[in-house]
């Protein structure tokens, strides 16, 4: 099930929603990471609320819940298929795409929060990622003219989607699998 940002853009300007579908891509996939879920009709809530807005049209409102499904089918995965909802250099330049991870990294992060799941300190690793976030969160682009923001851009592209899988792992783990082993018998 592939999201495209373009198509999601145009459907976001139409129903006159003021962030980019980054924000909420970054928000739903920082929910998802921290080990929490939604029902259909509670995400389409909290996607309005977010997105700031009454009512979802029902064109919104289906690629809500697609986008919904995607983000859950794409963490869970185990080839790491992950990426981050951002538009591609024909579709924005690199200061806007920049933008863009800034609105995905705040995202992210609000959708943490929202979860309420991460109650107390987390391990060494995932806290370093969550500063990461909240760095990339502030980022922009200081000369427009430089050569190598493209590539700083795609370095830091990759790097939050790292530390969204990182927190994904930390909180979503398997039950422990208890077959093959024998119950004990008290005697």
């Amino acid at each position: 099930m592939a999201i495209e940002y373009p198509e999601l853009a145009d459907l976001w300007e139409e129903s006159g929603c003021f962030q980019k579908p980054s924000a909420l891509h970054g928000w739903l996939s920082g929910y998802l990471a921290s080990g929490a879920r939604l029902a259909p009709e509670e995400w389409l809530k909290e996607a309005a609320d977010y997105l700031e807005i009454d009512d979802l049209p029902e064109a919104l409102s289906n690629a809500v819940i697609e986008l919904y499904m995607a983000v859950v089918e794409q963490l869970s995965a185990e080839d790491l298929d992950f990426h981050l909802l951002l538009p591609d250099d024909e579709e924005a330049d690199v200061d806007e795409q920049v933008e863009c991870l800034a609105q995905w990294s705040k995202g992210f992060l609000d959708g943490i929060g929202a979860s309420g799941k991460l109650t107390r300190t987390p391990d060494k690793d995932v806290f370093e990622v969550l500063q990461d976030l909240d760095a990339f969160s502030q980022a922009h682009i200081e000369d427009i003219n430089d050569p190598d923001n493209a590539e700083l851009y795609l370095g830091l592209t990759e790097h939050a989607r790292v530390a969204a899988m990182t927190v994904f792992y930390a909180y979503n783990q398997p039950a422990p699998s208890t077959s093959g082993v024998s119950p004990k018998t008290l005697h």
